[in-house]
C-alpha cells in the first residue's frame, strides 16, 4: 500500500466497518424492543408474504370458531323449546288416552278437550316465541320474494296518471303577475308526494312576507309556514334574482326568479302576496288516484310463483298448490280514500291490504292496477314471488375459507292450518286439526249430545296425530342434537389448526430472543472494534510528517 494523505484506506475500512456493525445493532434493537423479527417488508419478503397469507386463515379460523358458538347455541335454543313442546305432546297423549275412558261424560270429556286446545295454543305460542337474534327458529314462514315478484308490501300504484289540474292556481312552472315585477316560478313536488297529494286541494295563503301552505295528507290536516326575502334591483339592468321556498312536510319546492329593471325594492310581501292571489284562483291541486300495497300477508302460502289477472274488477290467482294448478277469483270492491281494505285469497294462504290515498280507488281500476304490475324478473305481469321459509336454511363458516360451511334448518312445528299460528309439517298441522277443527270427525266439532262411539273415534285420531307427532320432533331433535356435536367436533378441529397456524406463523415473524440477544452483543462489541480501528486509522497519515523532518 501506497503511502498518501489524501485517501486514507485504512480509515475507509473502518468506516464501512462501523456502518455495518451499527446497522446490525440498530436490527437486533428493533427486532428486541418490537419481539418480531420482520419488521417491514425489506426484513424477509417472502417471509411477511407467507405470514400475512397464515395471519388471514388464523383470522378467519378464529372467526369461524366464534360463529360456531353461535350455531350451537341457536340449536341448543331450538332444542330447549323442542323439548318443551315434546312435553306438551307427552300431556296431549295422556289426555286422549284418557278422553278414550268410556266412564267418562260428555261434560268431563269436553274438560278434557279444553285442557288439549289449551296445550295445542301453547304448542304454537311456544314456536312464535322461540327466536335468536330476531331468526324465527320454530315458526319460520314464506315470505315474498321482493326482488324477484311484482307485487310486494310498500309498492306504490297508480290508478290513473298524477299530473297539475287545468284548474290550478299554480303549476309546474308559471309567473306571477301580481307583483310589480317579472317572477318566473317553477314548483317541483317530489315523486312519493306526488302520489300521494294526487286528487286534492291544497290552498296558500300569506301574511305579510310569509306564505303558508294548508291541506290533507294521508288523511292528516297539514299546515307549512315559509318565509320570502325581499328582493333589491341595484342597475337599471336587469337583474336576476333566485330563491327557494321549501314546504318539507309536503315534499314540495317552489323556486323563484324575480327579474329587476331598476333600483329598489320588492318586498317579501308583495311577492307573497303575488303567490297567494294565483292560487286562490284555483288552488294547487293535482289530478290523478294512486294507492299503495301495505302488506302481503302469508298464511301457510307454499313456496312458488302465483299469477293475478284480472277481467272487470274480477281478480284471478293461479298457482300451484301440493302438486296441482289452481285458481281463485275475487272480486274486489273500492277502498275510499285514507282507508285500508284487505283483500284475501284463502285457497293460497295470501291476502292484500291496499291503501287509497286522497281519493276513493274504483274496484276495476284496483284490479287491472294489481293485474298490471311489472317490477319484477317474472314474465308475466301480475306475479307474487313467495320464497321457502325465511330463514329456514342457515349457514355458519366453518372453515377458513367461504367453501367450508355447515347448513341448519329451521323448522315449522305450528299446528295451524292457517292464519297467524300457519304451520308447514304436514304432521303438526294434524294435531291441531284433530283438537281444534270443528268438523264433527275431531274433538272440536263434538260436544254433550254426541255418542260414545263418536267421542272415542275422535280422541283415538287424536291420539294417533300425536303419537306421529311425537316421532316427528324426536327426529327432529335427534337432527339438531346430532349437529351440536358435530360443531363441537369442527371446533376443537379449528382449534387446533389455529394453534398450529399461529405456531407457524411465529417462527416466521417473531423474533428468537436467545439468537438475537447474543447476535446484540456480537453487534455491541464489533461497533466498539471499528470505533477503535477508525480512530486508529484516522491517525496512520500523521507517518508522512516523520518523512518531511
Amino acid at each position: 500500500m501506497s503511502t498518501v494523505i489524501n485517501t486514507n484506506m485504512a480509515s475507509l475500512f473502518a468506516q464501512n466497518s462501523l456502518a455495518n456493525a451499527q446497522n446490525n445493532l440498530a436490527q437486533s434493537v428493533q427486532r428486541l424492543s418490537s419481539g418480531l423479527r420482520i419488521n417491514s417488508a425489506k426484513d424477509d419478503a417472502a417471509g411477511l408474504a407467507i405470514s400475512q397469507s397464515m395471519q388471514g386463515q388464523i383470522n378467519g379460523t378464529n372467526q369461524s370458531i366464534r360463529n360456531l358458538s353461535d350455531a350451537t347455541n341457536l340449536l341448543q335454543t331450538a332444542d330447549t323449546s323442542l323439548a318443551t313442546i315434546q312435553d306438551m305432546l307427552l300431556r296431549l297423549k295422556q289426555l286422549a288416552v284418557q278422553g278414550y275412558d268410556g266412564s267418562l261424560s260428555a261434560t268431563q270429556k269436553l274438560d278434557i278437550v279444553n285442557e288439549m286446545k289449551d296445550l295445542n295454543d301453547e304448542i304454537n305460542a311456544t314456536a312464535t316465541r322461540t327466536t335468536f337474534n330476531g331468526i324465527n327458529l320454530l315458526s319460520s314462514g314464506a315470505g315474498v320474494d321482493s326482488t324477484n315478484s311484482d307485487l310486494y308490501a310498500g309498492q306504490e300504484i297508480v290508478i290513473t296518471a298524477v299530473d297539475f289540474s287545468a284548474s290550478s292556481g299554480l303549476s309546474d312552472a308559471g309567473t306571477l303577475t301580481d307583483t310589480n315585477v317579472a317572477t318566473d316560478y317553477t314548483l317541483t313536488i317530489g315523486d312519493d308526494f306526488k302520489k300521494r297529494m294526487a286528487g286534492l286541494d291544497f290552498s296558500l295563503s300569506s301574511a305579510g312576507s310569509s306564505l303558508t301552505l294548508t291541506g290533507t295528507l294521508d288523511g292528516q290536516a297539514i299546515s307549512q309556514t315559509v318565509s320570502i326575502g325581499s328582493v333589491v334591483g341595484t342597475s337599471a339592468t336587469a337583474e336576476v334574482h333566485s330563491q327557494t321556498l321549501s314546504f318539507s312536510s309536503f315534499g314540495t319546492t317552489i323556486v323563484l326568479n324575480t327579474t329587476t329593471e331598476d333600483t329598489g325594492t320588492i318586498t317579501g310581501t308583495a311577492i307573497a302576496a303575488g303567490i297567494a292571489d294565483d292560487a286562490s284562483v284555483g288552488g294547487l291541486t293535482l289530478e290523478g288516484a294512486t294507492g299503495q300495497i301495505s302488506n302481503i300477508g302469508l298464511s301457510g302460502s307454499e313456496s312458488g310463483t302465483y299469477t293475478l289477472t284480472d277481467s272487470a274488477g274480477v281478480l284471478t290467482m293461479t298457482g300451484t298448490i301440493n302438486g296441482m294448478e289452481t285458481t281463485q277469483s275475487l272480486t274486489i270492491s273500492t277502498v275510499s280514500a285514507n282507508t285500508t281494505t284487505t283483500f284475501s285469497f284463502d285457497s293460497f294462504g295470501v291476502s292484500f291490504d291496499i291503501s287509497a290515498y286522497g281519493t276513493d280507488l274504483a274496484d276495476t281500476d284496483i284490479a287491472t292496477a294489481l293485474a298490471d304490475l311489472n317490477e319484477g324478473t317474472q314474465a308475466d305481469s301480475g306475479s307474487l314471488v313467495v320464497s321457502s321459509g325465511q330463514n329456514s336454511a342457515l349457514e355458519f363458516q366453518s372453515g377458513a375459507t367461504s367453501a367450508a360451511y355447515v347448513t341448519i334448518n329451521t323448522v315449522n312445528v305450528m299446528t295451524g292450518s292457517s292464519g297467524t299460528y300457519a304451520g308447514s309439517s304436514m304432521t303438526m298441522k294434524a294435531v291441531g286439526t284433530a283438537i281444534t277443527d270443528t268438523d264433527t270427525s275431531y274433538l272440536g266439532g263434538l260436544n254433550s249430545s254426541n255418542d260414545i262411539d263418536t267421542w272415542q273415534s275422535a280422541f283415538q285420531s287424536a291420539e294417533t296425530a300425536i303419537d306421529t307427532a311425537l316421532d316427528y320432533i324426536s327426529t327432529q331433535r335427534a337432527v339438531y342434537g346430532s349437529q351440536m356435536n358435530r360443531l363441537s367436533y369442527i371446533s376443537t378441529n379449528l382449534s387446533a389448526q389455529s394453534t398450529n397456524l399461529q405456531n407457524s406463523r411465529s417462527a416466521i415473524i417473531d423474533t428468537d430472543f436467545a439468537a438475537e440477544t447474543a447476535k446484540l452483543t456480537k453487534g455491541q462489541i464489533m461497533q466498539q472494534a471499528a470505533t477503535a480501528m477508525l480512530a486508529q486509522a484516522n491517525q496512520m497519515p500523521n507517518v508522512v510528517l516523520s518523512l518531511l523532518k
